[in-house]
């Protein structure tokens, strides 16, 4: 589960949960959210939400899905669900684990996940205000844990003047670069059956400033 968004975004995020609850995704099959959900416009449902382009806060149609991206992509991480495809955000977002979390974009970055058990899951999706939440309903095969490394290699922002208007002033954020490592064991021996370390580098957000 993950909360934290604004009403606008909580709109698209409350469409697409719609679209994936109750999906079921059968032994060696790959769910792909981009596939599964089509077009994601305002023809089936979706609005003007905040979005970040380029490290400044913008508007566009479906904004606020990559939230739900996360909060599925992290449902399949600790269901030991087999990773096909995700990407994370260019700039950290501090509501979502560090290297543990992913974007969205249609057409082009996909969260994509293959169920390699010998049985399969149904996906659940619970939508309030102020949180989302993805539940894997199946039989427990494997135990996860993640383990995240400490962050390094930090990058200073830089500073922007932004024209014309609106604008809003950005605060920025130093680059950084983490690591998550997934260990996979089985959930009746206990026996370490993967081990697998991302690392994600984070650019550095840009303090934006508003010309006068």
């Amino acid at each position: 589960a993950t909360g934290g968004f604004a009403t606008d975004s909580g709109v698209n995020i409350r469409r697409v949960a719609e679209q994936v609850n109750g999906a079921i995704l059968r032994p060696g099959e790959t769910f792909s959210l981009n596939g599964y959900t089509g077009p994601r416009n305002a023809a089936t449902g979706y609005v003007d939400a905040g979005i970040i382009d380029h490290g400044r806060p913008s508007r566009g149609v479906g904004g606020g899905i990559s939230q739900f991206a996360t909060t599925l992509y992290n449902a399949t991480y600790f269901a030991g669900m087999t990773d096909i495809e995700h990407k994370e955000h260019s700039y950290y977002i501090s509501r979502y684990p560090a290297a543990r979390e992913a974007t969205v974009f249609e057409g082009a970055i996909d969260v994509k996940f293959r169920d390699d058990a010998p049985t399969g899951i149904l996906i659940q999706t619970a939508w309030t205000p102020t949180s989302i939440t993805v539940t894997l309903w199946g039989t427990k095969h494997v135990d996860v844990e993640s383990i995240t490394g400490p962050r390094t290699d930090f990058i200073d922002q830089k500073t922007e003047t932004i024209t014309g208007q609106p604008c809003t002033a950005t605060a920025g954020e130093r680059g950084f670069t983490v690591t998550d490592t997934r260990v996979v064991r089985d959930a009746n021996t206990h026996a370490e059956l993967s081990r697998h370390t991302r690392k994600t580098v984070y650019d550095p957000e840009p303090q934006g400033i508003c010309a006068p």
